[in-house]
């Protein structure tokens, strides 16, 4: 006798269900199932940001928070993947910039030398990542970008950006990957020949 397998519902299908059925269980049921996938994964992007276990896990809560409360915002153009990491990614940045050590002994921060570069340096770093960054807007779709940052900026393995962007491919992430390269490669060719 053949038992039927039932398979988890996608990200999608709990999107659908959490909004349709917002204020009944159902739709609770739903959204916590689909912020559950993801409780492990949004903790660790902030751990990766932050270096720091209870600090992590405040704003792994609080992304999960945010999450839920603008889970009418997602509109699907990308993976939930990919959404949820973009909310954990700016809330992280968001968190770093707020938070700056203060010293206690001003003799101690006289002795302190800064090992920040100067103005023009910091001008000139910021004018080279704009250009990047609008390099990177110009030539790459949406997924080639996510997959990207995840790679270079997060150092996820390549099997895992295939997992949590859902890559059905072959290649999964890799050919992804490669591609975006090729093709700011190309950009970066085509910009110095001019």
């Amino acid at each position: 006798m053949k038992t039927k397998q039932t398979s988890a519902p996608s990200d999608a299908e709990l999107v659908r269900v959490a909004l349709a059925d917002r204020s009944r269980p159902n739709g609770g049921r739903a959204a916590s199932l689909l912020l559950e996938r993801y409780q492990e994964h949004v903790y660790l992007w902030c751990l990766r940001f932050v270096r720091d276990h209870e600090r992590a896990l405040d704003l792994a809560q609080e992304v999960l928070l945010t999450a839920y409360h603008r889970l009418e915002t997602f509109e699907g153009r990308s993976s939930f993947a990919s959404w949820i990491f973009a909310i954990a990614r700016n809330r992280c940045l968001c968190s770093l910039r707020r938070s700056s050590p203060l010293l206690d002994d001003e003799d101690a921060a006289a002795d302190v030398t800064d090992p920040a570069p100067g103005p023009a340096e910091r001008l000139e770093a910021k004018f080279e990542e704009e250009a990047a960054l609008d390099l990177v807007r110009r030539h790459l779709d949406p997924l080639e970008q996510t997959a990207l940052w995840l790679r270079c900026y997060e150092g996820l393995a390549v099997e895992e950006i295939t997992r949590l962007l859902e890559i059905d491919t072959a290649t999964g992430a890799r050919g992804i990957l490669q591609r975006a390269r090729r093709k700011l490669r190309a950009a970066l060719d085509a910009t110095s020949r001019r």
